[in-house]
């Protein structure tokens, strides 16, 4: 008989393959049994055995995906085609079904992120807690100062100052996501160049959303404005958005933190613009810095993670 021929139908064959099926059934039940956190997952269910061979194949299924996400990597690195998505079972009445839905770490995820009101960094950040922060001998003070603040002993500001990439920003996201922890309220993170002009360009084209975005700045429970002095500065942004928002905050005793390549005395002179009284305000807003920070902590040669 030639290879494309079709094969004389014979019996047997159909009841080989019974006979098959029915040893790989008992092999799946018997791995999945073998299974105790699967098993164990399982056991709310009250399945029959006959409910669990009738619905072996879809069970199988589940306890693979359930195995993944046991040892997930984490939630950057999901191994899944279709990640941050999980496998569920349920049963209604006799009938066993499966479901796709969100999984614990994206879950968990979303519960952080509804926090940030505003989130200018590396999404990797929001895992960072203060156990990955170096104890250096710059650094201890910043850190004991932040845990005064947490726990109401403080009502000053941070002021981080220091070289590009001496982990300034990386730090008070750190403190961003202990406040958030600790359950004491909502976080604004902003990136100072990029949110003071946005701020800025609504006061001429979105006067609605200009008060929005103040409002939200001057009452968040926290807010971190990063690179502070970065941005592009005129009387606008100091009279109508920096000014007020910190004046607010100081008069609410909200902690405001900052980070900075310059120090407060350098960000006074650089708001001194302006041909109206310009180094009269931008010494206003130097002197409501200095009192509300007291103090400025420059981490300079400090090193990012702990050592």
């Amino acid at each position: 008989m030639q290879d494309n021929e079709l094969k004389e139908f014979n019996s047997k064959d159909i009841l080989k393959r019974d006979v098959d099926m029915k040893k790989y059934i008992e092999e799946l039940l018997a791995e999945l049994k073998a299974d105790n956190d699967v098993y164990e997952s399982l056991k709310p269910l009250s399945l029959t055995n006959k409910e669990v061979r009738d619905n072996i194949g879809r069970l199988h299924d589940y306890q693979e995906d359930f195995n993944i996400c046991k040892t997930c990597p984490g939630f950057d690195k999901c191994p899944k085609k279709e990640k941050h998505i999980s496998m569920y079972v349920y049963k209604d009445g006799s009938y066993i079904t499966t479901r796709s839905e969100p999984c614990k770490e994206l879950i968990k995820e979303m519960e952080i992120d509804s926090k940030y009101v505003a989130k200018d960094f590396p999404s990797e950040w929001k895992t960072s807690v203060l156990k990955n922060l170096d104890l250096s001998e710059n650094r201890r003070p910043l850190i004991k100062e932040f845990v005064n603040i947490a726990k109401g002993k403080s009502n000053k500001w941070l002021f981080v100052q220091g070289n590009h990439k001496v982990g300034k920003s990386f730090v008070l996201v750190t403190f961003a996501n202990e406040f958030v922890a600790l359950g004491l309220g909502k976080v604004a993170v902003i990136n100072a160049a990029k949110q003071f002009k946005n701020i800025a360009d609504m006061a001429y084209s979105d006067k609605e959303g200009f008060k929005n975005a103040i409002d939200l700045l001057e009452t968040v429970p926290l807010l971190v404005i990063d690179e502070f002095g970065q941005e592009y500065k005129n009387e606008l942004i100091r009279d109508q958005i920096v000014i007020p928002i910190l004046n607010a905050r100081a008069h609410s005793e909200l902690p405001t933190f900052f980070s900075s390549e310059f120090t407060i005395k350098e960000i006074q002179t650089l708001y001194s613009i302006g041909k109206n009284s310009g180094a009269i305000r931008g010494k206003q807003l130097g002197s409501l810095l200095t009192d509300m920070c007291e103090k400025e902590y420059d981490l300079t040669g400090a090193s990012i993670y702990r050592k």
